[in-house]
């Protein structure tokens, strides 16, 4: 049976830009294209222009949503304004890291600008030494907490809003794939309050990231010190987001590593009435039970990526492996999977009130040092699951492991929006930042899926940015209008035109 998911892999080549060569200019005298003419530079005294154009698009966003409104109404961090608003400070922060910022400092590039004030309707724009101060103001959980709630609220009203033949495939068929994972963040300051040392010896947080599986949503953040495993805060984190999803989907299936074997996870999942398959550890009572499953039980198993290679039509030249051809040359010790088993016995993990499926990937590993194979020996991967017995242990396999994918949401929440920054001493205050990034993380994959296509969710920030944000653009204030001005030659300018009037629908 095919697994009905949220958000199927969407491809990452560009589609539909390539231009018939006959309409391509041609020079009109011989020679290189590039003729580097002689330039002159002027100052514009207006300040009327500004690279960042496609804030335009996160403007209306939190027009839209009323997010300036919602984060007013919650937070309670000032006695008085003077005139910032919490706001104000919030919003600059998601601002300057969704535009390109990475470090509280980058703030003052959208101070400095006339043109993105105009764009946001300020007159001025937070310092950043008062964001700081602001970050510092996050004294309890309960603040930190508060303006979760509020992101939370806007990711709600932003799933109601999608069109409705997306809201009744969710609510019908697709379940939402729910991925928990960690990220041992080093730091490098000794004062930094709440850090410790991770397993590995390092000073760091260690924070735990829960994400929606194919837009990439991050649905919760939690900072933890370095000593904290990721799944501590797992159980709780659980019972915040299962609630929330499973109002918009089918129902919700949550994937772990093997950080996540343990019942109170797993008891959290059976509690909210939603799914988990979770990689588990090869515990010596669980070995036994493997070594005495009989020979006949096991089925061959295919991994889905040589299923997906051997369905595309063959190469003419098939690429040699120079890794392996080099290995050898050197002599060095490789591993080789030679074949695949799965099969599925029964399993009551402690802690739990009813057996779940356990299903078992057997591995045939070759060991080779250069000159020829060495030996084989088999090595075994689990996974625990309480889905119904339609899905198969190849799909229930697939499904786990396509988890993996969250491991490129932790790189770019640090390398795409600087989210892993950390920039005060304070924990509380990290922990806001966190969700700050994770406000600025989310604008992107809403306003994407809102008002883009549908190919842009999945795209990297860089890539995102160069498209989508950095459009040059006059901001003019034209009687009772404040118009804003796009570059005509940008090749996205029709999708970021149709999206703006998405977003004001």
């Amino acid at each position: 049976m095919k697994v009905s998911i949220a958000f199927e892999r969407a491809s990452h080549v560009n589609s539909g830009t390539s231009v018939d060569p006959e309409e391509l200019p041609w020079p009109e005298t011989e020679g290189r294209v590039m003729r580097h003419p002689l330039l002159h530079l002027e100052s514009d005294p207006r300040g009327e222009m500004t690279h960042y154009g496609g804030l335009v698009l996160a403007q209306q966003f939190v027009r839209r949503f009323g997010v300036a409104q919602r984060l007013d109404s919650s937070l309670r961090l000032f006695r008085r304004h003077a005139p910032y608003h919490e706001s104000d400070h919030v919003l600059a922060l998601a601002y300057t890291l969704y535009a390109d910022g990475r470090c509280l400092e980058d703030q003052a590039v959208l101070q400095g600008s006339e043109a993105v004030r105009r764009l946001v309707g300020a007159c001025r724009i937070p310092d950043p030494t008062t964001a700081g101060d602001f970050l510092r103001r996050f004294k309890t959980v309960q603040d930190v907490e508060q303006l979760s709630a509020v992101i939370d609220e806007v990711e709600e009203a932003v799933w109601s809003k999608l069109s409705r033949k997306v809201r009744r495939r969710r609510k019908k068929h697709e379940f939402a794939l729910v991925d928990l994972d960690g990220h041992v963040k080093p730091l490098y300051g000794v004062q930094k309050e709440g850090a410790d040392f991770s397993y590995d010896g390092r000073w760091s947080y260690q924070p735990l990231v829960v994400s929606l599986g194919g837009s990439g949503e991050c649905l919760k953040v939690v900072n933890q010190p370095g000593s904290a495993r990721p799944s501590d805060a797992a159980a709780e984190a659980l019972k915040e987001v299962l609630p929330r999803v499973r109002r918009h989907f089918r129902n919700a299936i949550v994937r772990g590593d093997t950080d996540f074997d343990r019942s109170d996870v797993f008891n959290a999942v059976i509690d909210e009435g939603a799914y988990f398959a979770i990689a588990a550890r090869l515990y010596r009572k669980r070995a036994a039970l493997v070594e005495a499953i009989v020979e006949e039980s096991w089925k061959p198993f295919v991994p889905r990526a040589d299923r997906e290679e051997r369905s595309r039509p063959s190469r003419h030249v098939r690429t040699p492996n120079w890794r392996r051809q080099k290995a050898a040359v050197r002599s060095f010790r490789t591993l080789r999977t030679i074949k695949q088993w799965v099969s599925e016995i029964a399993y009551q993990p402690h802690g739990l009130g009813a057996p779940c499926r356990m299903i078992v990937r057997r591995v045939l590993i070759e060991e080779n040092d250069g000159q020829g194979a060495l030996f084989t020996h088999f090595r075994y991967r689990l996974v625990l699951t309480n889905l119904p017995r339609s899905y198969t242990p190849r799909q229930v396999i697939d499904l786990t492991y396509q988890r993996c994918d969250q491991e490129n949401v932790i790189e770019q929440f640090g390398h795409g929006i600087a989210g892993w920054r950390m920039p005060v001493a304070e924990f509380m205050g990290n922990s806001a930042w966190l969700e700050i990034a994770r406000l600025a993380w989310n604008l992107g994959k809403w306003i994407a899926q809102i008002a883009l296509p549908r190919e842009v969710v999945r795209w990297e920030w860089k890539r995102f940015r160069r498209h989508f944000v950095y459009i040059a653009a006059k901001v003019l204030k034209t009687g009772r209008r404040l118009v804003v001005r796009l570059a005509g030659s940008h090749r996205f300018l029709p999708d970021i035109l149709t999206a703006h009037v998405r977003l004001q629908t």
